[in-house]
């Protein structure tokens, strides 16, 4: 999906073709100890819940030393299908853990991979997050648990696991979550800060939740009426234009009781979940420990750009004083780390950047302060409140804002090719350093000549010789201004606040450089473009701001942070990956015709067990300036397995089309055995546009 890059998370992926897959084959495989390690066993096995769908289930079992010796639990809940793409990168964590004496329970979702039942109505159901619960009641009560577990996950299972701990089963003693959401209509990967977002994703997992039960690959009429046939989650989503009660259900910024389960919660700097952490710490009744990296939507030992880390050694002390009742002195120590980028020049390709690591008990840190900066009538950015003046117009560019990318994650480049269509305010030159941590807040005082627009407002830093990086940013969608549940139109040339934080951030602003707030009313293709063309008016003055967290310029936190580098995991032994570089992008603006397009293309192949693995995929979005109404995207996914000399061929087609009032959404999907079409199925529907 646009939010991933391949190449650097070939062990660990979600959505784009991973390279996961489980050990396809029943019974135990022992791996040999290191060092004071345990040997362990992987083994497949299935647990039945109320309803009576068994969920597929491999165990990374640590053997015992000692006769009667017990091990705590680890659950991981995901639809990634283990025992095909989630394999290889599923063996890193279980046998990590499984040597250091913890069970790894690695679950397929109901309906997905290799659990039995349907395909849920959509992600994170009530039904998923009830068979967690249940989960975990079963595990802690197996003979060789000790009656205590852990869940833990990065993404969907980051997701799921805080959504599971509020719910507070009584043998959940403590989570990890990395890259999670508790807003899922404000926060994830659908609709990004209130805004429609067409991600690769949801081709992806419509595609994928399509594939036949493992370990068999039955196809049949219960494979049909369970997978196949089942309507893409794609159409749930995009009915779902507003926040509400579908959004709301599972997220845990509205639950009225807070987080009371202890949480170890990793984000990232270029992840577009990253806001989470945050917000479970302000508010959460239990120890939590926050770690807040450079990189993108990764774990903190491979993500990219570094500086990483290996997180994995905390993850055990963590573990081990929730499930072993071992004093490792976690808490005793700092509770807050995030990594102070010290700026540095736009690029897509960083395997590093520079900066260094702040370790605080509490954020905001000792010294942090608000510093006021208001658009000035001549496009400067200053701490004077200026007298409301003329307003400035803006004329909308639906297909501006290629160099910011898919989300608010990942590296960019310059961004003064997206500055061109914007309104731009900068400081001027700084005399001394200045570094920030935290949300930004930004007031805007706008109006427009169309009862819809968006409006993106990002913040820059301008070097000397005029490179422009980016340092964060936001979306605000003005239907939602005074109620993200009742959602209101613009008034046509009426002046209204908007007000929105931009996602958590670090930077440190160097002497000579310039602070840069840009203002535009396009982020395409991260945000699907407003119908209208037209103008849009910034008034600078009192009402109009943006705020800074300003901290002291430091070279480490008030602690200093230990940490370990990165160590080599063990390669899963009974696969490997034949190919695959990582996704290819592309994205073309044409000023003389005011067309915009942006491409991705993927694929990967790999070896299980001697069978042969490949997925292909490829996306793109389109957009004109004189039509923004009629943007359009199209992508294709073909997944072919190739078992005991049996061919699976899963490929599926999407189309999404615009206009004023509607989105004409069509999804296909096709299925061949061995060359031969056995399914086609198509889904059409025409869905209203509600401020989006």
């Amino acid at each position: 999906m646009m939010r991933l890059n391949l190449a650097a998370l070939q062990r660990w992926v979600l959505g784009l073709f991973l390279i996961g897959g489980l050990l396809a084959c029943s019974g135990q495989t022992a791996m040999p100890p290191e060092k004071n390690h345990y040997e362990f066993s992987m083994e497949n096995d299935s647990l039945e819940m109320r309803d009576g769908v068994r969920l597929a289930v491999t165990y990374y079992r640590p053997s015992v030393k000692t006769p009667g010796e017990t091990f705590p639990v680890i659950l991981e809940m995901l639809p990634y299908r283990k025992d095909d793409f989630f394999a290889l990168g599923d063996y890193e964590y279980g046998s990590y853990f499984a040597k250091r004496g913890y069970v790894l329970a690695r679950v397929d979702v109901r309906g997905t991979g290799g659990s039995s039942g349907p395909v849920p109505v959509s992600e994170y159901s009530a039904a998923e997050i009830a068979d967690a619960e249940e989960l975990i009641d079963q595990l802690s009560r197996k003979s060789w648990s000790n009656g205590k577990v852990g869940m833990y996950g990065l993404s969907w299972s980051a997701f799921n696991s805080l959504m599971t701990a509020h719910r507070k089963p009584p043998a959940l003693k403590a989570i990890i979550a990395a890259h999670g959401s508790t807003d899922l209509f404000y926060n994830d990967v659908h609709y990004i800060d209130g805004a429609l977002h067409i991600d690769s994703y949801a081709h992806q997992i419509d595609t994928d939740n399509a594939m036949p039960q493992s370990p068999d690959y039955r196809i049949d009429q219960e494979y049909f009426k369970n997978r196949f046939d089942r309507e893409p989650w794609i159409f749930t989503w995009l009915r779902q234009q507003q926040d509400g009660d579908f959004w709301r259900a599972e997220s845990l910024a509205f639950k009225k009781q807070p987080l009371e389960v202890p949480a170890y919660l990793i984000g990232g700097l270029l992840d577009g979940y990253r806001d989470f952490a945050l917000d479970v710490s302000r508010t959460s009744k239990a120890p939590v420990i926050v770690e807040m990296g450079p990189w993108n939507h990764a774990w903190p030992e491979y993500g990219v750009p570094g500086p990483n880390y290996e997180w994995r050694e905390k993850a055990v002390r963590w573990w081990d004083y929730w499930l072993k009742d071992i004093d490792t002195g976690i808490l005793d120590e700092p509770r807050r780390m995030a990594f102070m980028r010290t700026g540095h020049a736009p690029a897509t390709d960083r395997t590093s950047v520079p900066g260094y690591w702040c370790c605080d008990p509490q954020w905001p840190v000792e010294g942090a302060r608000t510093q006021r900066l208001h658009p000035q009538a001549g496009h400067q950015l200053a701490a004077i409140s200026p007298a409301s003046g003329l307003a400035q117009t803006l004329r909308y560019k639906a297909g501006a804002g290629l160099a910011g990318g898919g989300w608010w994650g990942e590296q960019t480049g310059d961004m003064a090719a997206d500055d061109a269509h914007s309104l731009v305010y900068d400081s001027a030159p700084l005399s001394d350093a200045m570094e920030i941590m935290g949300m930004p807040k930004v007031r805007l005082k706008v109006a427009a000549d169309a009862p819809f627009y968006q409006w993106t407002v990002r913040l820059e830093d301008v070097a000397p010789n005029g490179q422009v990086s980016l340092v964060s940013g936001a979306i605000i969608n003005p239907s939602q201004r005074i109620s993200r549940l009742e959602p209101q139109p613009l008034v046509p040339g009426k002046a209204t606040n908007l007000e929105t934080s931009i996602h958590f951030t670090t930077w440190r602003f160097k002497p000579g450089h310039r602070i840069r707030l840009a203002v535009s009313n396009a982020q395409f293709p991260m945000i699907w473009p407003s119908p209208t063309p037209g103008v849009t008016s910034l008034f600078p003055g009192a009402d109009t701001w943006v705020d800074l967290p300003v901290v002291p310029v430091r070279e480490q936190g008030t602690q200093a942070c230990v940490m370990s580098p990165p160590q080599v995991s063990e390669a899963a032994p009974f696969g490997r990956t034949i190919d695959g570089d990582g996704p290819v992008f592309s994205s073309v603006r044409n000023e003389a015709t005011g067309d915009s397009t942006f491409t991705t293309s993927n694929e990967l192949s790999w070896v299980l067990h001697d069978n042969l693995y490949r997925s292909e995929e490829m996306y793109r979005w389109e957009v004109n300036d004189a039509t923004p109404a009629q943007a359009r995207y199209q992508g294709d996914r073909r997944n072919v397995f190739t078992i005991k000399g049996r061919e699976i061929d899963m490929s599926a087609q999407a189309r999404i089309e615009s206009d004023e009032s509607y989105f004409y959404l069509t999804f296909t999907r096709v299925l061949k055995e061995d060359g031969v079409q056995v399914r086609e199925k198509t889904w059409q529907e025409r869905i209203a546009r509600i401020y989006q």
